[in-house]
């Protein structure tokens, strides 16, 4: 363990390093010694996270067992609400963002005694959690070239000491624990990342003593140890009997895992979009630090010839729009100082910038900040090629929250004592509901519907991870009308399915935010001789055959990036082409 903490300095310190400028100088206390004009990685990180993990992902199984459909079928209702009780999001976007940065790491398992009185809140010891682990506090095989390859992964956690000494759960070397204070460096001196948001005021005291653990999982043994960090040191010194070994109770696939974005071949750690989009970042600022320099030296004054100083100080203190007698105006001169340089270094800061957007994926289209070419169809072309780049990242993820959400339901599944409930209103009375039981394998009652045996095959599929936003949701319903129900309308109405417009008005009014439709639209008694469902008698229903014409326009149009290189092109002192404020070259 020593020797692979070792081996993961480097990547610990490479990390710190990109946080840092990530967090800026007003976000913690010692952050990057120059400013950051203009925070790149920030941008990034918000605009693909949000499109990685934008809300709580929700569950969809299917297996081929057909005696436990029934049962798998209730687990997945019970555990679409689990997952937003145990508020899988947040812990999915802290991996996704490590990851983003190097490699995310999460542990699936079933809470001791320690991390149930860490958690505090809601979790109980036996019961299924989640949580982040953070590379400072990451140890596996680094010999391994590959994931399925090592030989054991660990992590170290802070827990209150009381509870490990009190608990029978451990060995009796847990009587010769000692408080640890909280770690400012690792055991190799490297500063903790976790250092980045605190003061540097030393020798305080938490409000309860706490011990460091470290928890090792081994897959050829499957088997759980957990050692007690060295005081001061936080490396077990291998001379202690461990707290507790214990085989491991959970999936084949063990308690951890590990989300790589990029792949290094013939190494286990993952490599993350930002360290290829660090130098960018820090070209950038640098440039533009001295554009902001070069503009704070530039100074306006007046340049006075001899016998009109007189003159001058009048024409300093005549208000703007004023006017004052001189008798020698052309002895004073208006000159300007500095700036002369300040166009080609701008340029050159513009132009590191535009390329970090080409790398990041063309974030500025994947935000939405405006258009980056001449027509709309070209803009949807762009969009699709961008985000074939971040394609890749979200099938990553998905599998990624795949393999999670089946460790969790492996828990659940052979969970012994809970008794899961799922609530269903009545399909033909929505007024009320049914209440359905999953109960435990050890249930008596071989005709309720329990969790018996293994857990079957299930596939699982994590759906609603995309952004959606109340205009597309409306769009969706508008599909839906216009692509289904209209085509099929006669067919519709034959099996009792009518179009209720006065709902549909009133989705439109809501999802689009313009509460003034109702004002316009108002509901009024059909005209006679007019079925209920808007077809059938005079003047009702839809025509059999329309005919639409649809005619395309062109507009050229001015874009970010055009107007991006003409300010660089004008900045060089280069035409950029064009007249009236045309859009030149982009």
């Amino acid at each position: 363990m020593q020797h692979d903490r070792r081996q993961l300095k480097f990547a610990r310190t490479q990390r710190r390093e990109m946080v840092r400028e990530y967090a800026g100088q007003h976000c913690v206390e010692n952050g990057p010694e120059l400013p950051v004009i203009v925070n790149l990685l920030s941008s990034y990180v918000q605009i693909i996270g949000r499109d990685l993990v934008p809300k709580n992902p929700r569950m969809m199984l299917s297996t081929f067992d057909m005696a436990a459909k029934p049962a798998v079928k209730q687990m997945e209702a019970w555990g679409n609400k689990e997952v937003v009780r145990m508020e899988l999001e947040d812990t999915l976007r802290e991996a996704v963002t490590d990851a983003l940065f190097g490699m995310g790491v999460v542990k699936v398992s079933i809470a001791d005694p320690a991390t149930a009185a860490l958690k505090g809140w809601g979790l109980r010891a036996g019961h299924a959690f989640i949580s982040c682990i953070d590379l400072d506090d990451l140890v596996y095989d680094t010999d391994a070239h590959r994931e399925a390859d090592m030989g054991y992964v660990g992590h170290r956690l802070r827990v209150p000491l009381d509870v490990v000494k009190d608990s029978k759960f451990y060995s009796k070397a847990r009587n010769e624990l000692r408080p640890a204070e909280m770690l400012r460096y690792n055991e190799d001196g490297e500063e903790r990342i976790s250092e980045l948001g605190r003061s540097s005021i030393t020798g305080w005291d938490r409000h309860e003593d706490m011990v460091e653990l470290w928890e090792v999982y081994c897959p050829r043994y499957r088997q759980v140890i957990t050692l007690a960090g060295e005081h001061g040191g936080g490396m077990p010194s291998g001379e202690k009997e461990p707290l507790r070994v214990q085989d491991w109770v959970g999936p084949e696939t063990g308690p951890y895992s590990f989300l790589k974005y990029l792949i290094v071949p013939g190494s286990s750690m993952g490599k993350g979009p930002i360290m290829d989009l660090l130098e960018l970042h820090l070209a950038a600022n640098t440039l533009y630090r001295k554009v902001r320099d070069m503009a704070e030296r530039i100074k306006e004054i007046y340049a006075v010839g001899s016998g009109a100083v007189e003159d001058a100080k009048r024409i300093v203190d005549t208000a703007d729009g004023g006017c004052t007698q001189v008798s020698r105006v052309e002895a004073i001169q208006q000159v300007l100082y500095g700036g002369s340089g300040i166009g080609p270094v701008q340029a050159v800061a513009m132009l590191f910038k535009d390329m970090f957007n080409t790398a990041g994926g063309n974030l500025e289209l994947l935000s939405g900040a405006g258009p980056q070419s001449k027509t709309a169809a070209q803009d949807k072309m762009l969009n699709a090629n961008a985000g074939a780049g971040l394609a890749d990242m979200q099938a990553r993820t998905i599998n990624f929250v795949s393999k999670v959400m089946r460790k969790l339901l492996w828990f659940w599944w052979h969970d012994p004592l809970s008794v899961y409930q799922v609530t269903h209103p009545y399909p033909e009375m929505p007024e009320r509901y049914e209440t359905v039981h999953i109960y435990p394998a050890a249930h008596p009652d071989p005709a309720a519907l329990s969790r018996r045996g293994p857990m079957p095959e299930v596939m699982v599929d994590p759906y609603s991870m995309q952004h959606d936003t109340p205009q597309g949701r409306l769009q969706s319903i508008n599909d839906i009308v216009q692509k289904t129900y209209i085509p099929l309308a006669q067919v519709a109405m034959a099996q009792g399915v009518v179009f209720d417009f006065n709902a549909y008005l009133q989705l439109v009014a809501h999802l689009s935010n313009n509460p003034e439709i109702a004002s316009i639209l108002t509901v009024q008694p059909p005209p006679e001789g007019t079925m209920a469902g808007g077809g059938g008698g005079p003047g009702g229903g839809m025509p059999q055959e329309t005919t639409r014409n649809y005619v395309r326009e062109s507009r050229p149009g001015r874009t970010q990036r055009g107007n991006d290189m003409n300010l660089i092109s004008s900045l060089l002192g280069v035409n950029p082409g064009g007249a009236g404020g045309k859009e030149g070259a982009a």
